[in-house]
């Protein structure tokens, strides 16, 4: 056999099959690192979560991840909860039937306990509520013992005049808000703010902003205020302090 052939036939030679790479030391990394890794892929442009057709679509995917590993998951699930504001009453149309129940009842109660933040929302169904949004140990707040910040979004407050002649009676929804803001922040076991914030139509002095306002001050929580009004102080409290200052000023 001629050099030439030696050498034509080993270059047919079968390759020996490349060593398997190993698997990337994820958990090696710093957990800030890997926290930061985990935000990227779990976290939703929405970021309060609710009953939502689009779920399947925006979240339901992501949650894959949990099931990685038993140490992956672990991590997984508390990005993916603390992470986002998810929403004790469902809203949306196709999940108010009475026999619905709201996304809280539904997440087991390991999970809720990485839960940093809810939110309330206050408007749909003002003349007449959605036959779910009731307290009961079915939510499980008191499984929440991270949440520290209680977010309230109004969306109407009919006790305005506008909505006279539409409305029950004036104090209907108030006293229906405020019985379900009330027993929520009873069974939060660390809350310390509630955030609120609502539509430009609703009037920071109206009857329902007071009530819920009072009814923060009496539980003896920080109040704060949302991006989408800016409201802060109204203008007799700025005008208090002012003259406050002032006669501060003239004591020294």
């Amino acid at each position: 056999m001629s050099q030439l052939e030696e050498v034509t036939l080993s270059s047919h030679e079968p390759l020996a099959p490349a060593a398997p790479n190993p698997s990337f030391p994820f958990f090696d990394l710093p957990a800030e690192l890997r926290f930061k890794t985990l935000s990227y892929l779990l976290c939703t442009d929405r970021r309060t979560i609710d009953l939502d057709p689009s779920n399947y679509r925006t979240s339901t995917p992501r949650l894959s991840l949990f099931l990685v590993s038993k140490a992956f998951g672990h991590e997984a699930y508390r990005v993916f909860y603390s992470s986002h504001t998810f929403r004790i009453f469902q809203t949306h149309g196709r999940f108010l039937g009475k026999r619905t129940e709201p996304l809280l009842a539904r997440i087991p109660s390991h999970y809720r306990n990485a839960l940093t933040s809810l939110e309330l929302r206050l408007g749909p169904g003002w003349s007449d509520p959605p036959k779910p949004w009731y307290v009961s140990d079915r939510l499980g707040l008191e499984d929440c013992t991270s949440v520290r910040t209680l977010r309230v979004f109004v969306e109407v407050d009919p006790s305005s005049p506008v909505f006279k002649g539409f409305r029950l009676n004036r104090h209907f929804f108030t006293e229906f808000s405020g019985k379900l803001f009330r027993e929520v922040v009873e069974r939060l076991p660390v809350l310390e703010t509630v955030e609120f914030d609502a539509y430009p139509s609703v009037d920071r002095e109206g009857a329902l902003m007071a009530r819920l306002l009072e009814d923060t001050k009496a539980a003896k929580k920080r109040i704060a205020w949302g991006p989408q009004r800016d409201w802060g102080d109204s203008l007799a409290d700025k005008l208090e302090k002012a003259r406050l200052k002032v006669l501060r000023a003239k004591e020294l």
